[in-house]
């Protein structure tokens, strides 16, 4: 999959969602119109009657539909953690005494650095037993994967991670920021029907209100009740709930239709992308079969279920609406799509003993349950671990090695979801000092390591002997911590970053680029700094910028004259230039991010270009050595399409 033309294609989707939902609030305010002359007694066909009820629908209507819109946009102002929460999540942290919880930990770390994306944080919803996951976000930078209890218990590790890569597909290819967006408009849609059954289920002695709120938590969010208040001042609420509630059922038709309309066709993809990815397709194909086969299913019990329902692996709500509008195909059809001569059989699952087997070698030992061991048990334990060791130490010294990549691979720039990719992240991690990696594992620590990666000498962690590659994976490992910062914490961190990078006598550009990176992620995580719009989509109207970015790769590429001129035809000429243009005979760093801040808003396929052509520029008798490599993908970072890790041996 070419993650810079399914970004594009996402975004066509968005501009038909918005142009669907336009129309769809229009059928929403014309159908509380003629539901509101129909409850006065008036004729559908007196137009006295239509002009005199349309003067209190259509304001009352639109500041209905703008109040819903609104209220979500300020619910999901934190990204994907916000859906999360009110979906009931409980966020994972990496000293989890839990193996199956720090499995999935590990298997989502892995994933994201094979892909060349920042870890999302893991969210597990503890109360729902049916088998289901969702990723949700604005971005990459801001994305949460999360997942039942019941995936987590009664899913093998393969089917796991089936499940996983259907996720991570979403987020690659675009879509979750498409479903995410969607979320705003079905709750403008849906705003009447959603504050009907806040109202009614927070009277509910079990119920639950729209923010996952018990009863008594509901009653004090919804009305401030103090002990004493009369029970007709709950029975008021109910009413009008009720009320409110019957005129949402008119108007959840559309939201339904919306979601649906949508969301369907991205499943397949996403079910044949994440098949392709695995060395076969059977576990994607077990995943959805044990769903089939399980009295849950995928059906979730939190009440905000059906809103973001579209989010999900899996159907999470049913009801009148869903059969008509259904956000999923059926799991048959998926099946078949997949598996074509199934049988139309679906499996049993059971709960896994004690907790899911950790397969992976990088789970801390102390969480590992403890068992008395036989001596041929420890001496085979003995010789994995010098395996392990020598295996580990070998990674050590390639990376302190500089690497290079042939410049036949920029052919591959942005290719995602293969399988050479699924074990790149457990190569790429080894690579690392264990120190190094420890710090990523708690907020502080996390707060520390960035600020000494922006140290050029002195650190106290000896980044000094780090890669730019090194430095980019301890980045993308500690943006799961780094995102629970406060504001405050963020806007003193970036500042004391700053200070250390931007020196009088030289600027360092990786380390200004990482700084730059991670202003730019946790900035759209705390919701400070907005994802940017498509706007440019022909070459022309980013020439001067796309002219800064070569000439400064350039200046990093060949110091021989001759090979200089040889990367400046090969990167102009992949733009179409017969004769190149001028270089620059200097970049400065500022111009180098103002130049990005530009390209980000160019067209998938437009970002593709000019990255191509920036490693063309830097490259060096037909290699592109590590430092090179590593800014290449920052580039690509800043512009808002990570790109995954492109092989240090020719690709096929």
């Amino acid at each position: 999959m070419d993650l810079f033309s399914a970004q594009d294609i996402a975004r066509r989707r968005a501009g038909s969602m918005f142009t669907l939902a336009l129309f769809l609030m229009a059928g929403v305010i014309v159908s509380i119109h003629l539901l509101v002359v129909l409850l006065v007694g008036g004729s559908l066909a007196d137009s006295d009657v239509h002009r005199v009820v349309m003067v209190w629908t259509l304001p009352l209507s639109l500041l209905l539909l703008f109040l819903g819109v609104i209220v979500r946009v300020y619910a999901l102002r934190m990204g994907g953690s916000g859906v999360a929460e009110e979906l009931g999540g409980k966020r994972l942290g990496s000293r989890s005494g839990n193996a199956a919880e720090q499995e999935l930990l590990v298997m989502v770390e892995t994933l994201a650095l094979g892909f060349g994306i920042p870890v999302p944080e893991v969210w597990v919803l503890p109360t729902e037993l049916g088998i289901n996951a969702f990723a949700a976000g604005s971005d990459p930078a801001s994305a949460v994967i999360g997942i039942t209890k019941g995936a987590l218990d009664r899913l093998n590790s393969e089917e796991l991670r089936g499940v996983l890569l259907h996720e991570f597909s979403h987020i690659l290819s675009g879509d979750m920021r498409l479903k995410f967006r969607m979320l705003v408009w079905v709750q403008g849609i849906l705003f009447l029907s959603l504050a009907g059954r806040l109202l009614v289920a927070s009277d509910s002695p079990v119920g639950k209100g729209f923010w996952g709120l018990n009863a008594s938590a509901g009653r004090r969010a919804m009305a401030g009740k103090l002990p004493g208040t009369a029970d007709g001042e709950s029975q008021s609420r109910s009413l009008l709930g009720v009320l409110l509630l019957m005129l949402g059922s008119v108007t959840g038709v559309f939201g339904r239709f919306l979601q649906g309309a949508v969301s369907r066709d991205l499943e397949f993809a996403a079910d044949a992308a994440a098949a392709g990815c695995l060395p076969s397709g059977m576990p994607v194909v077990a995943a959805l079969r044990k769903i089939g086969g399980l009295r849950e299913g995928s059906l979730l019990s939190n009440p905000t279920a059906p809103e973001s329902g579209h989010l999900f692996f899996a159907p999470a709500a049913e009801g009148l609406s869903s059969l008509f509008f259904p956000t999923h195909p059926t799991l048959g059809e998926r099946i078949r799509r997949l598996q074509p001569d199934w049988s139309g059989e679906f499996l049993s699952s059971q709960i896994n003993e004690g907790a899911t087997s950790v397969v992976v070698s990088d789970v801390p030992a102390q969480d590992l349950p403890a068992e008395p061991l036989s001596a041929a048990a420890r001496a085979a334990a003995a010789i994995g671990a010098k395996k392990r060791e020598k295996m580990r130490s070998r990674e050590l010294s390639l990376a302190g090695t500089p690497q290079s990549y042939p410049i036949t691979n920029l052919e591959y720039l942005g290719q995602c979801m293969l399988p050479s990719q699924l074990g790149l992240g457990i190569s790429l991690k080894r690579s690392l000092k264990e120190e190094w990696v420890q710090y990523t594992q708690t907020r502080d620590g996390a707060k520390q390591l960035l600020l000494e990666m922006m140290r050029s000498s002195a650190s106290s962690l000896d980044l000094g002997v780090a890669s730019a590659t090194q430095l980019f994976l301890l980045l993308d490992l500690s943006m799961p911590m780094l995102r629970r910062m406060s504001r405050v914490e963020y806007v003193k961190l970036m500042r004391q970053c700053r200070r250390e990078v931007v020196r009088p006598d030289e600027i360092d550009l990786v380390r200004y680029l990482l700084l730059y990176t991670s202003r730019r992620r946790i900035g759209i995580t705390l919701g400070v700094r907005e994802v940017a719009p498509v706007v440019f989509e022909e070459l022309s109207s980013v020439w001067g910028e796309c002219q800064v970015l070569v000439s400064s790769m350039l200046l990093r590429g060949s110091k021989s004259a001759l090979g200089r001129s040889a990367a400046r035809i090969a990167a102009w000429s992949s733009l179409g230039y017969e004769v190149p243009p001028a270089d620059r005979d200097a970049v400065t760093v500022g111009q180098v991010v103002h130049a990005l801040e530009v390209c980000e808003q160019a067209s998938g396929a437009l970002r593709k270009r000019i990255l191509t052509a920036c490693g063309f520029a830097a490259a060096s008798q037909g290699f592109l050595m590590d430092r090179e490599m590593a800014v290449l993908r920052m580039f690509a970072d800043a512009m808002g399409c990570p790109v995954p890790h492109l092989g240090a041996r020719k690709m096929v």
